[in-house]
């Protein structure tokens, strides 16, 4: 039978968290029984008829543990993915009841979704109510596609273990008894950080040291090991076969050789038969080929040596990758250790991210905010800071500036955005590590963070922020899965017209705008290359009219980004809220400019 919208309203995934605690604990049990086992088996050394009778029913005890530790561990997985899959399903109801709230509309049991104009008579009010419909027909759509998805999985995963035909997947090259010997395609971050949980730790060694891309993107893997992984594959390894692979870093070095032979051959061809229009056509493909391996080469080595930088916090390498569709790198780099952490944060930044020119800059910044922490009394060691540049984020500024209008890449990084978050609360959950989770996002990134908040699992984020965003992703700030109280937003009142600028319908409503958020300080005068308006922009005469209109024409957006200088109130106020104090109050802020002008 279909899972209808009734039926989804009521899904919680609280009662699945005690299960799944449960199963491990089993499977933990039946292993440790099964080591012993095996233990006594080889310790035999005897023959005769009593000691062979012994180790027949040894071989027959431990077939019938690897069965039962197979079906329970399939158990475990699949309530693990039930879990996700269950909280990913709210997260989406909630959105969808958030949406049909703020845009006067109502879903019926059976799922269909009708919005009343606000203005009947209105034809704007009316085509308004028309879009919001297919919205929100939309959103309810992809609800019940993933309850679907949840509900089959489930229900398969337990059918087989019913009828004893679940396996792990490994077949003959079984590794480790009961558990697949490599992660499954298409696992949750829970599912993930169960399956590291389940493995003997020769194993775990195993797949750092020969198998680092099997597992260096997985979230839900503690972040020491994605760091290690990520290095072995940056810098090179021996592979499971035992052939030595050379590493990314040098891969992209030889692509780029060969690019530039190729692109040299095709040039001369072109110079001495300049009539074949052929030959223009390959010494461009060629010149694009080179363009490109010159980029991920660059973007791999700035990654090389922001890795080998003394002057920054502790790095930790959690993931990089190559994305074919843009050809883009991407590379997320924690400064200091989540799996330790007391309080962690993200930073999302926005459009012209890349690695090999921002990279640099992202660290320098999450650098501050550890810094920033022990001047307000937190160790900075129970700090970590981590910057996602996980996406691809538009290009810009320069002539690729247009794709800032394509809200594609942000819909196409929210959902990384999201699990990336889960990942580390679900690496924490499964080793009882419990830390504050604050997701800061600018510009572009912020409404990609917007978006990824209503499509991760509550209880996973406790604080979102906001700065320099053209919108927040969402109409209405229940759609965020996120405390009430809890999401911010910072604006600098000049020299920032990127706030706002984008369409709601596509980008969300600003978030100076959204109802119930918290407003932090947007007092960045302190920062470094702070642009102010000249002082007689409201004289009525021409060299006013001219001043003003220079100043509209060269500083749309020169304050953009002064949020980050760590002498702002602004800044100052995104390190209280991710330790999970109150922003500062305008005393403790002349008291802070006090002592500083000391």
């Amino acid at each position: 039978m279909a899972i209808s919208w009734a039926d989804v309203k009521d899904w919680e995934p609280g009662p699945l968290d005690s299960i799944a605690a449960d199963f491990l604990e089993a499977t933990q049990g039946l292993r440790s029984a099964h080591a012993t086992g095996e233990d006594a088996l080889g310790a035999v050394r005897s023959e005769g008829v009593a000691v062979n009778a012994m180790r027949s029913s040894t071989i027959s005890n431990l077939a019938s543990l690897d069965r039962a530790l197979t079906n329970v561990s399939g158990v475990l997985f699949a309530i693990e993915g039930a879990r996700d899959g269950v909280a990913m399903v709210k997260a989406h109801v909630d959105d969808a009841l958030a949406y049909a709230s703020a845009n006067n509309c109502t879903i019926s049991s059976d799922g269909s979704a009708f919005c009343i104009p606000l203005i009947p008579t209105d034809l704007e009010s009316t085509l308004e109510a028309a879009a919001a419909t297919l919205t929100l027909t939309e959103k309810v759509e992809t609800t019940l596609m993933h309850a679907e998805r949840v509900d089959s999985e489930l229900s398969s995963a337990l059918n087989d273990i019913t009828t004893d035909t679940y396996w792990d997947g490994d077949r003959g090259e079984n590794k480790v008894i009961g558990v697949p010997d490599f992660p499954k395609y298409g696992w949750t971050p829970s599912q993930n950080a169960a399956w590291w949980k389940s493995l003997p730790a020769e194993r775990r060694r195993f797949l750092i040291e020969h198998c680092p891309d099997d597992i260096r993107h997985l979230d839900g893997l503690p972040a020491t090991v994605r760091d290690e992984a990520s290095r072995n594959a940056l810098y090179g390894y021996v592979d499971a076969y035992g052939t030595k692979r050379q590493g990314a870093l040098a891969d992209a070095k030889q692509a780029f050789d060969k690019a530039k032979t190729e692109y040299r051959i095709a040039y001369g061809r072109r110079s001495l038969f300049p009539g074949i229009k052929q030959l223009y056509s390959d010494e461009n493909a060629a010149k694009l080929k080179l363009d490109q391996a010159e980029e991920a080469l660059n973007d791999l080595e700035a990654l090389n040596h922001q890795l080998q930088k003394s002057e920054h916090a502790p790095a930790y390498l959690l993931d990089f990758n190559y994305d074919t569709k843009h050809h883009r790198t991407t590379a997320i780099v924690a400064s200091g250790n989540p799996d330790t952490a007391a309080y962690v944060s993200t930073l999302v930044p926005g459009i012209g991210t890349n690695v090999r020119e921002r990279l640099g800059y992202y660290m320098d910044i999450n650098d501050r905010l550890r810094a920033q922490a022990g001047q307000v009394g937190v160790d900075s060691n129970k700090v970590a800071t981590i910057s996602y540049l996980g996406y691809v984020a538009p290009e810009g500024p320069g002539p690729k500036l247009y794709q800032a209008a394509n809200i594609d890449y942000a819909n196409e990084g929210a959902p990384k955005i999201a699990r990336f978050m889960e990942g580390l609360r679900a690496h924490g959950n499964a080793n009882g590590h419990s830390f504050t989770n604050t997701l800061l996002t600018h510009s572009y990134g912020s409404t990609t963070g917007g978006k990824a908040m209503t499509q991760v699992a509550k209880g996973t984020v406790d604080n979102l922020i906001m700065c320099g965003s053209p919108g927040s992703g969402v109409q209405s700030i229940d759609q965020y899965n996120v405390p009430r109280g809890h999401v911010y937003e910072s604006s600098v009142p000049e020299g920032d017209r990127v706030q706002g600028l984008a369409p709601d319908d596509a980008y969300g409503r600003d978030p100076k705008k959204l109802e119930g958020i918290t407003h932090l300080s947007g007092d960045a005068t302190n920062a470094k290359r702070y642009w102010h308006r000249l002082p007689f922009r409201h004289e009525q005469s021409i060299m006013a009219f001219r001043a003003e209109a220079y100043d509209d024409t060269f500083h749309l957006q020169s304050n953009h980004s002064a949020y980050f200088d760590h002498h702002t109130r602004a800044f100052r106020d995104f390190t209280h809220v991710m330790l999970g104090k109150e922003p500062t109050t305008d005393a403790q802020w002349a008291d802070i400019q006090a002592e500083r002008r000391k």
